[in-house]
C-alpha cells in the first residue's frame, strides 16, 4: 500500500511539472529594464540611462538604439532620463516613449523615420507614466494622479482627459484591439477603461488588498501583481478569478500569455518567476537564475518568455514538455 501512496506522489509530481523550462539566451542591455515592447519581431526595450534599445528577436542582438535628451536635475546637472514607457504603433512605424524631464516632469516623444520629436513638453503639466497606442494617430496616456489621456499625435491635443480613480496611478494595459484599457493603482483594485469615452465600464475590486504594481491584459483576461503578495487572475468573460500566493515577496512583475491561459509573476527573494496555468491553477515551471529584481516579464508567443531585470540583464526563456 505504501509503494502504490509513492508512486502516485512521484506520478502527481511528474504531471505538474511535466513542462521545463530552457534559457535560450541573455543579453546585457545600458541600464535598468522598465518595460519591454514586443512589435514585429522585435522588442523595444527602454531603460533607466536614456535609452530604448531594439532587439531581434531571432538573434538575441541590440539592432538599434534610440537615445533621448538629458534632463537638468534639482541641482542644475545633467543627467540622463528614466524612459518611464515605451510602446510601438500598430503599423510598427512609430515608437513612443514618457521620459524623465527638468523640474520633476515628463515629457513624451515619438521616433519614426529616423527623426526624434517631441509631442509633449513638460510644460504641459502631464506627469505621465504609461504609453499606449490606440491606432497610428492616437496614444492612451496614464497620469500618475489616476487619470487617463487619449491624446491626437498629429494635432499635439488632448481630446479627453478623465479621473479613473482616488488613488496614485501604477500601471496600464490595453487589449489586442484597442478597445479598453486596464488601470491598477494604490486600491488594488483594477478598472476597465472604455478607450473610445475614458469612461469606467468595470471595477474588478478587493482581490489585490493592496497597491498594485503591475497589469496585464490578453484575451479578456487580466493578472495583476501587488504589494499583498499576491497575483490575481480575472476572466473578464466569465467573472472568475484564481489568487497565487508568492513566496513572502511583493509581486512587482506579472505577464500573462497571448492566449492568457498561462500566467508569469515574480515568486521570491530570489528573484525566481513562476509560471502557471491561470484557470487550472496549477505550477506550470519556475524560472531561476535572475541575480536581480524583474521590472519586466513578456510573454513573446505561448511558449517563449523574455525578461528584463534591474541590473540590465535580458533573459530569453522557452517553456519545453
Amino acid at each position: 500500500m505504501m509503494k502504490k501512496i509513492v508512486l502516485s506522489f512521484f506520478l502527481i509530481i511528474g504531471v505538474v511539472f511535466a513542462t521545463t523550462a530552457e534559457l535560450e539566451d541573455t543579453l546585457q542591455l545600458d541600464g535598468a529594464i522598465s518595460e519591454i515592447s514586443i512589435s514585429g519581431g522585435k522588442a523595444f526595450v527602454a531603460t533607466e540611462r536614456g535609452k530604448v534599445q531594439i532587439v531581434d528577436l531571432k538573434t538575441h542582438e541590440v539592432i538599434d538604439e534610440i537615445l533621448y535628451p538629458k534632463f537638468e536635475d534639482f541641482m542644475g546637472d545633467l543627467q540622463l532620463p528614466k524612459v518611464f514607457s515605451v510602446d510601438v504603433s500598430p503599423d510598427h512605424q512609430i515608437i513612443a516613449a514618457a521620459i524623465q524631464a527638468s523640474r520633476g516632469g515628463r515629457e513624451v516623444y515619438i521616433y519614426k523615420d529616423g527623426k526624434l520629436t517631441k509631442i509633449i513638453s513638460r510644460k504641459m503639466h502631464l506627469p505621465v507614466v504609461k504609453v499606449r497606442f490606440v491606432d497610428n494617430q492616437h496614444l492612451i496616456l496614464g497620469l500618475s494622479g489616476d487619470e487617463v489621456v487619449l491624446f491626437d499625435i498629429n494635432n499635439k491635443k488632448v481630446i479627453y482627459r478623465n479621473s479613473v480613480g482616488m488613488s496614485f496611478f501604477s500601471d496600464m494595459e490595453i487589449n489586442e484591439d484597442k478597445t479598453k484599457i486596464a488601470i491598477t493603482d494604490e486600491s488594488g483594485d483594477t478598472r476597465i477603461i472604455d478607450v473610445k469615452t475614458g469612461k469606467i465600464v468595470k471595477i474588478i475590486e478587493e482581490l489585490n488588498k493592496d497597491k498594485a504594481f503591475d497589469v496585464d491584459f490578453r484575451n479578456n483576461r487580466t493578472f495583476t501583481g501587488g504589494r499583498d503578495k499576491k497575483a490575481v487572475y480575472y476572466n473578464l468573460s466569465t467573472d472568475k478569478y484564481r489568487v497565487f500566493e508568492s513566496d513572502d515577496f511583493m509581486v512587482f512583475s506579472v505577464a500573462l500569455s497571448p492566449s492568457g491561459k498561462k500566467g508569469a509573476y515574480i515568486y521570491n527573494d530570489k528573484f525566481d518567476i513562476k509560471v502557471v496555468y491561470t484557470e487550472e491553477g496549477s505550477t506550470i515551471t519556475y524560472l531561476r537564475g535572475h541575480k536581480s529584481t524583474p521590472g519586466a516579464i513578456k510573454f513573446i508567443t505561448e511558449d517563449k518568455i523574455i525578461v528584463g531585470c534591474d541590473d540590465g540583464k535580458i533573459f530569453f526563456w522557452r517553456l519545453k514538455k
